[in-house]
C-alpha cells in the first residue's frame, strides 16, 4: 500500500502523517523539504519525504512520478488569510489541490481515496451558480479574470473563504471521474485548530476567540482530531463516502458572525 501526505512538515499534515505510516508505504511531501526529512526519520520505516510545494508543478510530478497507484492522497497544504495576499491564497489552497489531484488520477485504482483540507470558512460563501462554476475549474487560463468579476482578490479574508469554498466544489466536481475509477474523494473542513497557522490567525483577529468561546464544546480542535477523521474517510468502514466535504468544526459554523459571509459582485455588473 502506498499513502501521500503533502504539506507534512508541520500541524494537521504532521499528525495525519503519523496516523497512516502503520498503514505501508509513506510518501510525505512539503515545501519545507528539511521539516519533512526530519519527521521521515522520526517515524522512521517505510517513510519516503520529498519537496512538495503545490505551487511547483514539476515537484508535484515528481512526487507521483514515485509510485505506481495510490491507496490515499491527502492535501494538507494551504495558506490562511493571514499569510499571503489573496492570490497567492488561491495559488496554493484550491489550484494547487487542483494540480494535486490532476497527477494523482493517473494513479487511482478501486479502493484509492482522496482527501483535500478545506475550512469551516468555505460554508461563509453566498451559493451562486456562477461562481461555484468558476471554482470547480482553477486550473483554466482564465481563472483569476473569470474570479474577478465577483470580488476583489486583494480582499484576503474573502480569498480564503472562496479557495476553502472551491475546495468543496472541486472535491464535487471530481467525484465523477474518480468514481470511474472506483476511486474516492473528500473535503475535511476543520475549524479553528491549534496549529502555528491558527495560532497567527488569531493575534490578527481577536473575534477568533469569542467564536471559539461561543461554540457548542466551547474550545479548538486539535491536528490530531483531524487526523482521526482524516483515518476514517480514508478506511474501507467511509466506502460510501465520496463527492462531499466532512465538517469537523466542534460546531463553531453555527456561531460564525453573518458578517464574515460579505457580499458578492454580479458579474453583469462588473
Amino acid at each position: 500500500m502506498t499513502n501521500i501526505v503533502i504539506g507534512a512538515a508541520s500541524g494537521m499534515g504532521t499528525s495525519v502523517a503519523r496516523r497512516l505510516a502503520p498503514r505501508g508505504r509513506l510518501l510525505i511531501a512539503d515545501r519545507d523539504l528539511a521539516g519533512v526529512q526530519a519527521l521521515a526519520a522520526e517515524i522512521g520505516g517505510d517513510v519516503e519525504a520529498f519537496a512538495g510545494d503545490v505551487t511547483d508543478q514539476g515537484q508535484i510530478d515528481a512526487l507521483f512520478d514515485a509510485v505506481d497507484d495510490i491507496d490515499a492522497v491527502v492535501n494538507t497544504a494551504g495558506l490562511s488569510a493571514a499569510q499571503a495576499p489573496g492570490r497567492q491564497i488561491f495559488e496554493v489552497n484550491l489550484v494547487g489541490m487542483a494540480r494535486v489531484l490532476r497527477a494523482a488520477e493517473p494513479k487511482l485504482h478501486p479502493g484509492s481515496v482522496g482527501v483535500g483540507v478545506a475550512s469551516q470558512s468555505g460554508y461563509m460563501v453566498p451559493r451562486n451558480a456562477e461562481l461555484f462554476a468558476v471554482l470547480e475549474d482553477p486550473l483554466s487560463p482564465t481563472f483569476y479574470d473569470d474570479l474577478a468579476a465577483f470580488f476583489d482578490i486583494d480582499d484576503n479574508s474573502r480569498s480564503y473563504q472562496l479557495s476553502k469554498c472551491g475546495v468543496h466544489r472541486l472535491v464535487r466536481a471530481s467525484a465523477q471521474a474518480w468514481g470511474a475509477r472506483g476511486a474516492r474523494i473528500v473535503s475535511v473542513s476543520p475549524g479553528i485548530n491549534d496549529t502555528p497557522m491558527n495560532q497567527q490567525l488569531e493575534q490578527d483577529r481577536p473575534i477568533m476567540q469569542d467564536i471559539i468561546r461561543n461554540s457548542p464544546l466551547g474550545r479548538r480542535g486539535t491536528p490530531e482530531e483531524i487526523a482521526d477523521v482524516v483515518e476514517f474517510v480514508t478506511s474501507p468502514a467511509a466506502s460510501l463516502l465520496t463527492g462531499s466535504d466532512v465538517l469537523a468544526d466542534g460546531g463553531m459554523n453555527s456561531v460564525l458572525p453573518d458578517s464574515w459571509a460579505g457580499v458578492l459582485r454580479s458579474p453583469a455588473g462588473g
